[in-house]
């Protein structure tokens, strides 16, 4: 019983007083490799801007007054631009060109009652085919039309077709429908 008893004194007093206990362990470990310390030299950059793609430059249009003091001598036929920037704008075709231009290529030039030219480049692979489709196929067969501009800009086009159909004059048919500047429709005889 004395064991007994002992051992309740020895837990009894090991549970109420506090003990601090350290382990210290010494030494040290050096590495040392010769080699001289680089230069740092901090470059403050500015963050370089995000690129966004940007729309072609747009070519300045002039919007037709409704209603025209001055008659035009001869108006050969009416191109019409709609769903662009000026929601319908009547575009009188008052001269057209055919020209030449080299490596198989023809411009059809129309000059309009607002100082302004369409000017389509065409490509004639078949002569007995009268019309011309939009194509981004370099290697189709018939008659395609390569680019189109409004006021010397290239306009990039969805697609589109031209008819230039003989006859007593020559008859075309415009069906160009572009990215930004809209649609433009109309038929004209010169």
């Amino acid at each position: 019983m004395k064991k007994f008893k002992l051992v309740v004194a020895i837990l009894v007093v090991s549970l109420f007083t506090k003990v601090n206990a350290q382990v210290r362990i010494g030494g040290s470990v050096d590495i040392s490799i010769n080699f001289p310390s680089p230069k740092v030299i901090i470059v403050k950059e500015e963050p370089r801007p995000v690129y966004k793609h940007k729309e072609p430059k747009k070519c300045k249009v002039y919007k037709p007054k409704k209603h025209h003091c001055e008659p035009y001598p001869e108006v050969l036929g009416v191109i019409t631009n709609q769903n662009g920037r000026y929601d319908r704008v009547d575009l009188a075709i008052l001269d057209v060109t055919i020209e030449n231009i080299g490596n198989g290529l023809e411009s059809v030039t129309y000059f309009t009652n607002t100082n302004e030219t369409l000017e389509i480049i065409i490509r004639t692979n078949n002569p007995n085919d009268y019309n011309y489709h939009y194509s981004t196929n370099p290697h189709c067969a018939a008659n395609v039309i390569v680019s189109v501009a409004l006021n010397g800009y290239e306009m990039p086009l969805r697609d589109g077709s031209i008819s230039l159909q003989p006859g007593r004059q020559l008859h075309s048919v415009v069906n160009l429908h572009s990215f930004y500047e809209g649609n433009f429709n109309g038929t004209v005889n010169f």
